[in-house]
């Protein structure tokens, strides 16, 4: 631990004085080069780190590779062993490691199914830091303006900083009531949020804010690991293989490792800026109250930016049932169920409408509130989606729904997942097409679990993938496939959120949950790429509408609008607090509900829109065809009763 105490004696009592936020020297954001400068005039420090690491390492490697010795009966015998000491090894050396280690267990492409397994339950083992050191750091925040402020200045009872409510590696969590008039309150939040039940924030328990202290010296712990890491990665990366397949392993697994590395370590030291938080729940709220099918929906915590900084944060305390409550209870089946539809239906809004996503939904930092709304915590680590890329997903999903599968590699080589050059060869795509259309069928033509669809894909020995496979070795080395940079932390928002899923309904298909919403931007976004989405997946390839399709759209509209129609009842049916919108019952039943009302706005809209013009287009070809065919009757009519003609008889 690179923290050390000082004390310093104030009116005869002593306290604990913080360190420097970010130490002169010491990059804050994730500047490999510096970081490195800054540690090699440490020698010591980083010395002592790296050969604790690798005393670790070394050992559990031996073990390893007396199993490649032994054979692969051997290795996969004793995977799992192996993985879950890799994971316990990890665990134990701290916060940037464990970080490290869920960006990874993401990643099939670089790890075997055992260590995905075992890196996928990977938590921090860190004990809490001491409340003195707590107190020293709020002390420190709330001074930074030149002013000697103390925690009696801001709250009611000081003695709430006694025992944090919540610790994690990066910092823990305090709750404790704002005193009213006190320091650092603007007279706006003073007015919403302090003193007035009656216009307080709903869920909001006047005056309680829960208050996020950064443990003492994080910043120094975690570069000096992450630059242990990237070090021992690089050196295993430049290895001489000497045609040995283990070394051989080694160095292409810490090749495609440093990029990973690198994209949660960028993350990672972002979530050590609190104030960063801050402005990314400022953002995300505005975001949230922008788009009319989620606004009301879901609540951010107001963060009072006077008590907060890069080391602590102060945010409205909200109440409300823990989601990891919820899905724990054998008896919120039907509550759980919807929650994870409008969580997903949220996500896709921040996914594909505003571009800057929550990344880290794990079921914790959701609550349920009283009034029914949906509370999302911590806003650490965010990703954002540039505008290209949410459209390039969006005619993906299309594509992907609609089993147009020729579309889908074209898709993925706009996101980048695949090269140009393979999609624009007549005679790669001949190759690749069936076997990307077999393997996405099986992957999300149908819901259950991730292993169990690995399984299935394993079982199809006698497929086009194992009839091709010859020609999709030789393809994949000359054209690798990747996985974008920005695309990580996606990944692993939406794997969470299709695990959340299968603890509802083990044969969920979070491609089919998403449609829903594709459904609603092909119908509602009139910009040149959707319309093309929506005719290629209503034509289906053709140049006949495709009625069943047309169905499935409109379907989908219809199914995520009740969706968040319905959102705000979770908690309130009962209460009479919301109208009920109408049962699954009663929609089949031929009730008009608001989805249909809106549907037929839609079709029906002044202001016109795709969906008008080719229902229009498709009118004006049957009028054509009726024309054609009684013109054509019309002129054969008169015929019918004339002289027969030539050869005729009488």
């Amino acid at each position: 631990d690179v923290f050390r105490k000082n004390t310093v004696v104030v009116n005869g009592e002593t306290r604990v004085v913080a360190p420097v936020a970010v130490p002169e020297g010491l990059p804050s954001s994730y500047d490999i080069e510096g970081i490195r400068a800054y540690w090699r005039a440490r020698p010591l420090a980083s010395l002592r780190r790296t050969s604790s690491l690798l005393v670790r390492l070394v050992a559990w490697g031996v073990g390893l590779l007396s199993d490649v010795a032994n054979g692969a009966e051997t290795v996969e015998r004793n995977a799992k062993a192996r993985a879950s000491s890799l994971r316990d090894l990890i665990a134990e050396q701290g916060p940037a490691f464990v970080k490290v280690g869920q960006a990874v267990a993401i990643r099939p492409d670089l790890l075997p199914p055992a260590y995905l397994e075992e890196l996928q339950t990977l938590l921090d083992q860190v004990a809490p830091f001491g409340s003195d050191e707590a107190r020293a750091l709020i002390r420190q925040q709330l001074s930074l303006g030149g002013e000697d402020v103390d925690l009696e200045d801001v709250f009611e009872d000081v003695s709430a900083f006694d025992e944090p409510v919540a610790a994690a590696s990066i910092g823990q969590v305090y709750r404790a009531k704002l005193k009213v008039g006190g320091y650092g309150v603007s007279p706006e939040e003073r007015d919403e949020f302090l003193g007035n039940t009656e216009s307080s924030s709903p869920g909001f328990a006047t005056n309680e804010v829960a208050v996020k202290v950064q443990r003492p010296g994080i910043l120094e712990t975690v570069t000096l690991d992450l630059l242990v890491i990237r070090s021992v990665l690089q050196a295993a990366a430049s290895l001489e293989t000497f045609g040995v397949d283990a070394l051989e392993q080694v160095k292409v697994g810490a090749e495609g490792f440093l990029p990973v590395l690198d994209v949660a370590a960028e993350r990672f030291l972002e979530e050590l800026d609190y104030g960063l938080e801050a402005d990314n729940a400022s953002r995300f709220e505005k975001d949230m109250q922008s788009v009319d099918v989620v606004r009301g929906a879901v609540k951010v915590p107001h963060v009072f930016r006077g008590l907060s900084g890069r080391c602590v944060l102060t945010q409205e305390w909200v109440e409300g049932r823990k989601l990891t409550d919820i899905t724990s209870d054998p008896n919120t089946g039907p509550l759980r169920a919807k929650l994870v539809q409008t969580l997903l239906n949220s996500y896709m809004v921040q996914f594909l409408e505003t571009g800057f996503l929550h990344a880290d939904p794990h079921p914790g930092n959701f609550l349920l509130m009283p009034d029914g709304r949906l509370c999302i915590l911590d806003y650490g680590m965010m990703t954002e989606i540039g505008a290209d890329q949410r459209v390039a997903f969006i005619e993906y999903i299309a594509h992907l729904s609609a089993r147009d599968y020729d579309k889908t590699l074209t898709d993925l080589v706009n996101l980048g997942f695949v090269p140009p050059e393979l999609a624009d060869d007549p005679a790669n795509r001949d190759i690749v097409v069936p076997v990307l259309a077999e393997t996405l069928e099986t992957l999300y033509g149908s819901g259950g679990s991730a292993a169990k669809k690995l399984d299935k894909l394993s079982e199809q020995g006698n497929s086009r993938v194992a009839e091709l496979s010859d020609k999709l070795e030789a393809l994949s080395k000359e054209y690798p496939l990747q996985l974008p940079p920005y695309f990580v932390l996606i990944l692993r928002a939406f794997g969470t959120l299709e695990g959340l899923g299968l603890s509802v309904d083990e044969n969920y298909a979070i491609v089919d949950e998403c449609f829903p919403y594709v459904a609603r931007r092909m119908l509602a976004d009139d910009s040149p790429r959707m319309r093309a989405a929506l005719r290629s997946f209503v034509y289906g390839g053709g140049d006949r509408l495709k009625i069943a399709r047309v169905k499935s759209v409109a379907a989908g509209f219809s199914e995520f609008t009740n969706n968040m129609d319905e959102a705000v009842s979770l908690e309130v049916e009962s209460s009479g607090m919301v109208e009920d919108n109408g049962t699954v019952e009663d929609r089949k039943s031929g009730s008009v509900d608001a989805a249909t009302r809106d549907a037929l706005a839609l079709v029906f809209s002044a202001e016109g829109n795709y969906l008008q013009e080719i229902l229009v287009e498709e009118a004006v070809r049957a009028a054509d065809a009726l024309s054609r065919n009684a013109a054509s009757g019309a002129w054969r009519a008169p015929g019918a009763g004339g002289p027969a003609g030539p050869g005729a008889r009488g």
